[in-house]
């Protein structure tokens, strides 16, 4: 590997940006942080809520608290939401004797049994939905906070709309 690194100047380029690479990463902060992004002409700021890989690829939300919204939402409200998202992501991965039942049936039919019935994932992204409605009517808007569906960002971030004083 080293003779065919050495004698192609384009394996040396690869190397050495690589290496660039690795010395940056370890310049940035903690993964697991929200970030801020100010969106639009009016100055809308959002605030990213990442995915917690901490137990491998499970679908789930970090419950750091983010800075941006101290003084906007109490923390033990913010961490209650966050994790009552979690548990029914959770349950949706979960199988189940249903889940196998459905499976099963599903493939007997050729998959048409899909085209007259929520799978029990679906059924869960839908709670999910109802459940950020309800907290947006009853926790984030009286707070200016809007919760966005995690399912409108491909289950990848919890999205928090700081309004407009």
């Amino acid at each position: 590997a080293a003779k065919l690194a050495a004698g192609n100047n384009s394996s040396n380029r690869i190397i050495n940006s690589s290496s660039n690479m690795s010395s940056s990463a370890s310049l940035d902060k903690n993964p697991f942080t929200a970030g801020t992004t100010t969106v639009g002409a009016t100055g809308t700021r959002k605030v990213f809520i990442p995915r917690d890989f901490t137990n491998g690829l499970e679908l789930r939300f970090s419950t750091a608290f983010p800075v941006q919204l101290q003084g906007r939402i109490p923390e033990e409200t913010f961490v209650a939401v966050v994790t009552n998202i979690n548990e029914i992501l959770t349950a949706a991965e979960r199988g189940s004797p249903a889940v196998y039942m459905e499976s099963i049936f599903a493939c007997l039919t050729g998959y048409l049994l899909y085209l007259c019935i929520d799978t029990h994932y679906e059924k869960s992204l839908k709670q999910v939905s109802r459940l950020v409605a309800e907290y947006n009517r009853t926790t984030f808007e009286p707070n200016r906070l809007m919760l966005v569906d995690p399912s409108d960002r491909g289950l990848r971030v919890l999205e928090i709309v700081v309004l407009n004083d």
